[in-house]
């Protein structure tokens, strides 16, 4: 089973069912713009610490990984044989919604990583926050969906959470603050601050959307290296078209309606079609594959099928 990994292939000595589960499980596939964001993220982390520390904008419409990307960075910088300069911290403000405080959030999370238990706003706990990031070299701090902010709050309070972000790279706590965002929610956010425009947006990384051409082609065997088929699957020009068709999506930039392929569509469809083919037998994935698994996730089975066929 050469075209599987490693893991991949002790998968295959599971029950048809517990494989066909395992084909839905969480991969993040790396890819060019990915790797190139990751770099950027690494050389800011490694920059020394000062009294107004640079910080980074990673640009992505919906579906195309900041967040999965933004993890990642937290959990590649905490491991014991690290590469990172530094250790990062994640804060996800979309499962915080109710409770949109940056350095509520952020103090929470380090207490539950470097303490036992997590830290709150009083002056004795923000002390031990800062003697903990000291000791356990935290370097920077990764703010997802920053737009939510704007969105959600009073202007009164958005002036407060800009406040704690600008805070978070100064002298007391010297770090580096990466914010996610879509280019319309991140374009609205430094153009109501330039402080956060000139210390936060310099520094720049994107995502790109999925295409059906060579770097999309290899995305697609890239991620099959990791779904447990004993067969290996035919990807050509058709396959890739009939992905390219059912992962369209449309979002608003700059006021105008923009087409593209989310890289969550397009990994879903593929988790589905495997998950299919495994549970029928067919063990590898093709073009129609592709359509048979959109055609499931858009709720049309067989049985509805022949209902609108039948005279």
């Amino acid at each position: 089973m050469s075209h599987l990994t490693e893991k991949t292939q002790e998968l295959l000595v599971l029950p048809r069912e517990e494989r066909a589960l395992a084909c839905m499980r969480e991969i993040f596939l790396m890819h060019p713009t990915a790797m190139a964001a990751e770099l950027s993220a690494q050389r800011l982390v490694s920059l020394p610490r000062c009294t107004s520390n640079a910080g980074m904008s990673l640009i992505a419409h919906p579906g195309l990984g900041k967040s999965l990307l933004g993890q990642r960075w937290q959990t590649q910088s905490c491991k014991s044989n690290s590469t990172w300069a530094g250790k990062v911290i994640y804060i996800d403000l979309v499962q915080n919604q109710a409770n949109l405080n940056i350095m509520k959030l952020f103090l929470a999370e380090v207490g539950r990583k470097f303490y036992k238990r997590p830290l709150t706003l009083s002056y004795r706990d923000i002390a031990l926050a800062q003697q903990l990031i000291k000791e356990n070299n935290v370097r920077a701090v990764f703010i997802d969906e920053v737009p939510l902010l704007s969105q959600i709050l009073s202007q009164k309070r958005l002036y407060g959470e800009h406040g704690a972000i600008k805070g978070l790279s100064g002298p007391d706590w010297q770090l580096n603050v990466m914010l996610s965002g879509t280019p319309d929610g991140l374009r609205e956010v430094f153009s109501n601050d330039a402080t956060l425009m000139t210390r936060f947006n310099l520094r720049k990384a994107g995502l790109t959307a999925w295409e059906s051409d060579y770097e999309g082609e290899s995305f697609v065997n890239g991620y099959l290296c990791y779904m447990p088929l004993n067969q290996k699957s035919i990807v050509n020009r058709v396959l890739l078209k009939n992905l390219s068709d059912c992962a369209r999506t449309t979002t608003t930039e700059n006021g105008d309606q923009l087409e593209y392929r989310s890289r969550r569509a397009v990994v879903d469809i593929l988790r589905e079609a495997c998950r299919m083919v495994v549970e029928s037998g067919q063990e590898y994935i093709n073009a129609e594959s592709i359509l048979n698994a959109w055609s499931s996730m858009q709720g049309v089975n067989k049985a509805l099928k022949i209902l609108k066929t039948r005279p």
